[in-house]
């Protein structure tokens, strides 16, 4: 069976279940093999720099495109798309489209996510459309056992500090869909974004009138450094002195790339991490998953 991947969610985890797409993304770029597969998908933006390149274009919107020849030469039995975010990643109607033009035998898997229960779904949902629903099965045991060591951890009626986590800085946005799950998992309490409710804009004062005791930055598309980046922008930017997690140092910069952006089997990655710097008296270390933030003043960074 040949299955091709149009965004980094479904690559990850069709990797993972041992069904590593044929042909991805321009986005892809984990696991590291798969950088090397053809991309399908491109930025509308590049094809000016030759015009010609738009006889090959099976579908489009305003930001990216679909590139028809080398979907047409990949002749996929699958492939997994996305319903997400049009902006995040090439959506669900332009495959269909394409493969209608194309005239493709090809199911097209919208791969879509709005809570962890939906990301863990997926996984057997995935694994039945390429083929692999045992490797799927072995893969959703072994995140079930880790989020409930997490949730094991966490006594019920423990306090909760206030969590919030931005995927993006400017301006303001406070990420939603599993991310809420995550934090409530981990042992806080989210109070901006409800699980299920897609990112949206905050206004600085309703970040302030939160006053989350705990700040996660990592935007879409950001590494760790980059997050670090971002966050020290903010602190710099935005009158945020008198939120409880910049008085007391646990403002934390996250790879929102790899870990807060994606609902591939990962999240249970940044489940863990987040639990870390959530509640460090019953986890350990975040490694370069997460990064402390310099909350002083002088606006510089600290890695930890």
């Amino acid at each position: 069976m040949t299955v091709v991947s149009l965004f980094p969610s479904a690559t990850e985890l069709a990797a993972a279940i041992g069904a590593t797409p044929a042909a991805v993304s321009h986005q892809c770029d984990h696991p590291p093999p798969v950088e090397d597969r053809p991309a399908l998908t491109g930025l509308i933006r590049d094809l000016d720099a030759d015009p010609a390149d738009l006889d090959r274009i099976a579908a489009h919107d305003d930001t990216y495109y679909l590139d028809g020849d080398r979907l047409a030469a990949a002749d996929p039995d699958v492939i997994l798309t996305q319903g997400v975010c049009a902006v995040c990643a090439l959506d669900a109607g332009l495959a269909r489209r394409a493969v209608e033009r194309l005239g493709l035998d090809a199911a097209v898997i919208d791969v879509h996510a709005d809570d962890l229960d939906d990301v863990l779904a997926n996984v057997e949902r995935v694994g039945e459309a390429v083929g692999r629903p045992a490797a799927a099965a072995a893969l959703r045991d072994d995140l079930d056992a880790r989020i409930d060591a997490v949730t094991d951890a966490v006594p019920s009626d423990d306090a909760r500090p206030r969590v919030a986590v931005l995927d993006w800085t400017d301006p303001l946005r406070h990420a939603g869909l599993w991310v809420p799950d995550l934090i409530r998992i981990a042992g806080g309490e989210p109070g901006i974004v409800a699980s299920g409710e897609r990112s949206r804009k905050v206004d600085p004062d309703e970040l302030r009138d939160f006053d989350p005791e705990v700040v996660v930055v990592g935007p879409c598309s950001a590494d760790v450094v980059e997050a670090e980046r971002a966050a020290a922008d903010l602190l710099a930017r935005a009158p945020l002195d008198d939120v409880a997690a910049v008085r007391d140092g646990r403002v934390y910069a996250m790879d929102g790339t790899a870990y807060l952006n994606r609902h591939s089997h990962r999240v249970v990655d940044a489940l863990e991490a987040l639990a870390a710097v959530i509640r460090p008296d019953r986890f350990e270390g975040t490694g370069e998953k997460v990064r402390r933030v310099d909350t002083e003043p002088t606006g510089t960074l600290n890695g930890r």
